[in-house]
């Protein structure tokens, strides 16, 4: 997929800075609220910007990422939580039918090739128990409108302060260099197919590559897994609109009881 962005430093300094809940996440812990109280499994947690409120609350709480930096640094910051090294496509270690919870923040599903994300949705379903839910968020596909986004100009932040502006303009003709060259190296692996698309786009200059979905084609996906009762919740915090057309889309979907 072409995501080593997400193993470096400064990607993980950023995860490790990030505090808040959005209001789309309050919404959908909010659907499964009596369960956020269960055991819990916190999927690609990155920084560990939601262990603080989801270990406060859990009866149980385990957390994992797929990269070294991030658990580190999500340990350093909330020590003596279980947070371990982990893949979100097998979820291995993790007993079948153990969490009441699995929450996969941040659209971090989006940055599984897309030939493997229906592995994510099947080894959730092997985990919960029955009634338990899975949370998470992804690209919408209906925002491209059928094209890939162009190449993202950095922008000069303007100073009456002759060395700061041209140091400032320094930095953006080389960020622009940075962008442009990452989507050389990347611009054939873009693809716009049916339902989804893995696309080039601006996060960390272009360094990666991310997979953006048709709701409708994620609710068919989720429904082969197994999955019933789907919620649907834009940026926001609405549920089930007629027109899902955030840039997000957080989906609450429920393993039957």
């Amino acid at each position: 997929m072409g995501n080593e962005a997400y193993l470096q430093p400064r990607v993980v300094e950023d995860f490790a800075t990030r505090s808040a809940l959005t209001p789309a996440e309050v919404a959908a812990l909010g659907e499964a609220w009596p369960l956020v109280r269960g055991d819990v499994l916190d999927v690609g947690v990155g920084g560990g910007r939601t262990t603080g409120y989801l270990h406060a609350l859990a009866r149980s709480y385990r957390a994992l990422d797929i990269s070294p930096g991030m658990v580190d640094a999500c340990r350093a910051r909330h020590p003596g939580v279980d947070i371990r090294l982990g893949d979100a496509r097998t979820l291995e270690g993790i007993d079948d039918a153990s969490c009441d919870l699995v929450l996969f923040s941040f659209n971090g599903i989006d940055y599984i090739a897309y030939e493997e994300r229906a592995q994510v949705h099947r080894a959730v379903a092997r985990v919960l128990r029955p009634g338990g839910a899975f949370v998470y968020s992804s690209h919408n596909m209906r925002i491209l409108g059928g094209a890939f986004p162009p190449v993202s100009l950095p922008g000069v932040k303007v100073t009456a302060n002759p060395l700061r502006l041209a140091v400032r303009i320094a930095r953006a003709v080389a960020a622009r260099r940075t962008r442009e060259a990452n989507r050389r190296r990347l611009a054939g692996d873009q693809v716009m197919a049916q339902g989804h698309a893995v696309v080039n786009d601006e996060a960390y200059d272009h360094a990666s590559l991310t997979v953006y979905v048709d709701p409708a084609h994620e609710l068919d996906a989720l429904a082969a897994a197994g999955f019933v009762d789907v919620v649907t919740i834009a940026a926001d915090g609405r549920r089930d609109l007629d027109v899902l057309d955030d840039p997000w889309i957080y989906y609450v979907a429920w393993k039957p009881g």
